[in-house]
């Protein structure tokens, strides 16, 4: 799962935006943020590659109904994402990156819940999907896989995060998204946990 991010600017931020063309970008420093809130997406169109705020829970285009949670949708299982209607053609046709410094997973503890604060070398690049409804709310959701053997004592999910050369290969519109998803299953930068 993936429940919280924390976005911060940076040289590695800087260097990868750059790597897609996208330059003169620099984040702010936002903590903490959670579902419904903006984050920053990088996503392509039929313009181009663009870095922009999307709301953090994936509203088809094709609903009827005006933004709601009534469905938890920013999370996208990636085992699933070919079967759900609402993933369907985000997952085709709309691919993005959510360049995070870091994220927030909670573990289950006799206690209560205990916070892991998430962090990996440089920036994780989270793969991601997005929508427009209406020309009037971009919004997307950040693809999650089962955890690996050294997260999954923590939560039994994980965000997918991929290298620089996956990314790029997430990015491109050409590419087979099965044979894609396939090849990012499992794929995770190095995750580290720090308890809060």
């Amino acid at each position: 799962m993936c429940g919280r991010l924390f976005i911060a600017p940076s040289k590695d931020v800087e260097a990868f935006l750059s790597s897609f063309g996208v330059r003169n970008v620099k984040l702010p420093t936002v903590d903490n943020i959670s579902p419904t809130q903006a984050v920053p997406v990088l996503f392509r169109d039929e313009e181009g590659t663009h870095m922009g705020p999307m709301r953090w829970w994936l509203h088809p285009h094709w609903s009827p109904d005006p933004p709601n949670q009534r469905f938890a949708m920013f999370n996208a299982r990636v085992e699933n994402v070919l079967r759900s209607k609402a993933y369907r053609d985000p997952i085709r046709y709309r691919r993005a990156i959510v360049p995070a410094a870091a994220f927030m997973e909670w573990k289950s503890e006799p206690e209560g819940k205990q916070p892991y604060y998430v962090e990996t070398n440089g920036v994780f690049k989270l793969a991601a999907i997005w929508d427009c409804w209406k020309e009037e709310l971009w919004s997307c959701s950040i693809l999650t896989q089962p955890a690996s053997a050294s997260f999954s004592a923590i939560h039994n999910r994980m965000p997918v995060s991929l290298s620089d050369e996956l990314a790029h290969k997430w990015m491109d519109p050409r590419a087979d998204v099965k044979a894609l998803l396939t090849e990012v299953k499992g794929e995770s930068q190095l995750l580290r946990p720090k308890k809060l």
